[in-house]
């Protein structure tokens, strides 16, 4: 049966014309904040939201689809289908603040639903009390300030926290560009790569450490890894400002903590004052880098059973002519904070992602497995570098397994009856060239504010394009395979093959004529049940006209 694609999204679109805000804007309005500004959640799962500072004000709640969310009096919002719900909490007077609530948004690579417009780059992951924080830089959709100006990062932070790094949380800005005194802003105009540290010393006391484009080093603090961040000063070497950007930060088990930032150096900040570098600890570590790979930007430093760990970009290639720039995460160890440290090779590469950008993250602990962050353009345009996690495994001499970017994120590998974004692809035929990806999304009265409106999806105009997934669940058997297409006044024939691009044939799609329409088409499949794998969709028959767009797709037992 023909559809439209996602009826709500239309619902969406009015809601958000008529707020004229961004999801990913704060949700603030006369004082009413809610402490969370987007969240993820399961059907028949509970949330409770709460408005900050304990404000006494009645609100009445509400949600903008209860087939997907419902909401009680007191703010405890249950899940009911997969899709979006915006919860509105609204006083007297008619100010209100809301929440979006994403149902049954599966864990996959990116970590958060498109929707959300939050695109956190730069991540660096610490756990505190259980639970695990991803601080990082903000992209703006296609990278526009309200002045019109165009580049990667926002004019503030926000902070994402999960119990499971499967369902995350956005709990809002916490600092912000207008926070940072006058005296010492400079020219910033962009918050770049932030990092955090807990005081080894000082109960529920939290230092940020983070940069902007004018390129000074900040440092700022507050009770909570949320923020607000308070207290802004100037990191300094000497009594002066270090023109440095991307500070990442470690405590030792002694409580001395070490600060790395480009182009490259690693030290020890003063315990009495953490904004002041001790100088006889400061140090060059670029001797240790190899040439043929230079190093780039974001260092972070780590630690894991005596073995530091200090992780940072490298470029490979020149610049591309889309003007992304291909890197890799490298890494050095040590058994000394300050060095001597060794290179020990690449953790992993963004390189053959299509218009990429660079890739920026670090590693961190978390239940007994460890994990890597880093980011991934969203869709069609680099400037929506979007928050990634997989896990990651070390060698017996500490050296850690080089790894690939997934479609599956956390969880390992897509299992049968699970929905699969088109977009969460992860490989193409074309390389960085060839990206196929199409965004949905809409702008508002001003022309610099764009709004994702859905998930992209991908579309095929050429015989033989292919894009990979990484990775599927066949252990089980895989009788069916389901896809979401639409075509214009034509049809063609997809193939699906497990491994490689020339791999195992598990399936071949006839994709008719939908007239500009989703349809779901379906086709057997017949596959060895042997563990996880890659798949590739293929284009074996081009269309006679036009392109084959996927939405879409679900392997069923």
């Amino acid at each position: 049966m023909k559809h439209p694609v996602h009826l709500f999204v239309y619902v969406f679109l009015a809601l958000f014309f008529w707020t004229r805000q961004a999801v990913a804007s704060t949700i603030e309005s006369n004082q009413l904040v809610l402490d969370k500004v987007a969240c993820m959640i399961d059907s028949r799962q509970k949330v409770r939201l709460h408005l900050k500072n304990d404000n006494p004000t009645p609100v009445t709640w509400s949600s903008s689809n209860e087939n997907v969310a419902t909401v009680s009096s007191n703010g405890t919002v249950t899940g009911h289908a997969r899709g979006d719900a915006f919860i509105t909490a609204t006083a007297p007077d008619g100010s209100s603040a809301r929440c979006i609530v994403s149902v049954d948004y599966e864990g996959q690579n990116p970590i958060v639903p498109p929707t959300w417009g939050l695109f956190i780059a730069d991540g660096e992951p610490h756990v505190f009390n259980g639970r695990m924080y991803l601080f990082g830089s903000r992209d703006v959709p296609d990278g526009f300030l309200p002045n019109g100006e165009q580049d990667f990062c926002s004019t503030d932070y926000h902070v994402l926290y999960s119990d499971d790094l499967i369902h995350w949380t956005d709990a809002g800005v916490s600092i912000s560009l207008d926070d940072i005194p006058a005296d010492i802003r400079g020219n910033t105009r962009r918050l770049w790569a932030p990092d955090l540290f807990k005081s080894p010393t000082e109960k529920d006391k939290y230092y940020l450490t983070f940069c902007g484009n004018g390129k000074p080093m900040y440092i700022a603090e507050s009770n909570s890894p949320l923020g607000p961040f308070t207290n802004i000063r100037l990191i300094t070497l000497n009594g002066e400002p270090i023109p440095q950007i991307d500070p990442g930060v470690l405590v030792d088990d002694d409580g001395k903590v070490y600060l790395a930032s480009p182009k490259f150096f690693i030290c020890q900040l003063d315990p009495s004052d953490y904004s002041k570098i001790i100088p006889e600890s400061y140090r060059s570590v670029t001797e240790s880098m190899p040439t043929d790979n230079e190093p780039f930007e974001g260092p972070s430093l780590r630690k894991r059973d005596g073995i530091y760990y200090y992780i940072y970009i490298q470029n490979k290639g020149n610049i591309q002519k889309d003007g992304a720039v291909p890197t890799l995460m490298g890494y050095m160890t040590a058994t000394q904070p300050l060095g001597p440290y060794t290179y020990r090779g690449v953790l992993i590469s963004n390189y053959d992602y299509p218009a990429s950008g660079n890739i920026h993250g670090s590693i961190e602990h978390f239940k007994g497995k460890w994990y890597v962050s880093y980011h991934m353009p969203l869709s069609d345009h680099r400037l929506t570098r979007s928050a990634c996690m997989d896990e990651i495994h070390f060698n017996e001499d500490g050296t850690i397994q080089p790894i690939v970017p997934t479609s599956s994120g956390v969880k390992g590998a897509f299992v049968p009856g699970e929905k699969i974004q088109s977009s969460s692809g992860v490989e193409y035929s074309g390389g960085r060239t060839d990206i196929r990806l199409k965004s949905r999304k809409t702008t508002t009265e001003n022309p610099y504010e764009i709004i994702y409106t859905d998930y992209p999806y991908t579309f095929y105009d050429a015989q033989g394009q292919w894009i990979g997934y990484r990775f599927l669940d066949f252990s089980k058997k895989i009788s069916r395979v389901s896809l979401c297409v639409n075509t214009q006044n034509t049809g063609g024939i997809l193939e699906i093959r497990k491994g490689s691009p020339d791999g195992t044939l598990i399936s071949t799609l006839s994709v008719p004529d939908t007239n500009g329409m989703w349809e779901v088409i379906q086709d057997k499949v017949s596959v060895s049940e042997d563990g996880k794998d890659a798949f590739y969709i293929i284009l074996k028959q081009k269309p006679t006209e036009g392109n084959i767009q996927i939405d879409w797709l679900q392997f069923d037992l």
